[in-house]
């Protein structure tokens, strides 16, 4: 007979773990839900039949949109001598440079003078958030992990749970892409009403 101890001991190999999520474009199966956005996850819980688009087929599709508008461009320039912009507007990211109207995106263009981020500066922005958001639930489960370690050695088996409870919490998110949900002490079902 096994001791509670002993079980939650047993050291979870996560990169093993496969989801249940496949990408409708580049067809790769048992994808894990950090691989989608949360609004693609979202949308496929509402309606099953919806395909899925994993981050690498999102950033690959965009990429392919930027590359086909920089060889539109070099073909007004090259054919007409011109790219055709003739307004410029200075960017409020980074770079701080005044630009043509075709270094910057429809959305970021309809925002108007002195709110505007040229395309580079959008995609770094992007790039720079990305890696940010890795680093921290990198950083947050190597902290679960070491609390739980801590924990065991202390001994105290209502703080070991707790550890290991935020450890799964974790590791559970990355593989499903669902935040966990604290439920409320609350007053519990029928307790301090009156009947009748």
């Amino acid at each position: 007979n096994k001791s509670i101890g002993s079980i939650m001991s047993t050291p979870v190999v996560t990169s093993k773990w496969a989801g249940t999520f496949d990408c409708g474009t580049c067809r790769r199966k048992r994808l894990m839900g950090e691989e989608f956005s949360k609004k693609a996850l979202e949308r496929h819980r509402k309606n099953d039949s919806a395909p899925l688009k994993c981050k690498k087929c999102v950033t690959a599709t965009e990429q392919a949109e930027r590359d086909r508008a920089a060889t539109r461009r070099k073909d007004d320039l090259h054919n007409n001598g011109t790219t055709g912009d003739v307004e410029t507007r200075k960017c409020i990211g980074k770079c701080t440079r005044v630009l043509s109207k075709s270094a910057f995106n429809r959305n970021q263009w309809s925002k108007g003078d002195g709110k505007s981020r040229c395309r580079e500066c959008v995609e770094q922005s992007l790039r720079e958030e990305s890696a940010e958001q890795t680093k921290s639930k990198d950083d947050k489960l190597i902290a679960a992990r070491k609390k739980v370690e801590d924990s065991k050695r202390n001994g105290n088996a209502h703080v070991i749970v707790a550890a290991e409870s935020e450890l799964a919490a974790l590791e559970a998110e990355r593989v499903t892409g669902l935040t966990p949900v604290k439920l409320s002490a609350g007053r519990g079902r029928g307790r301090g009403r009156r009947c009748g």
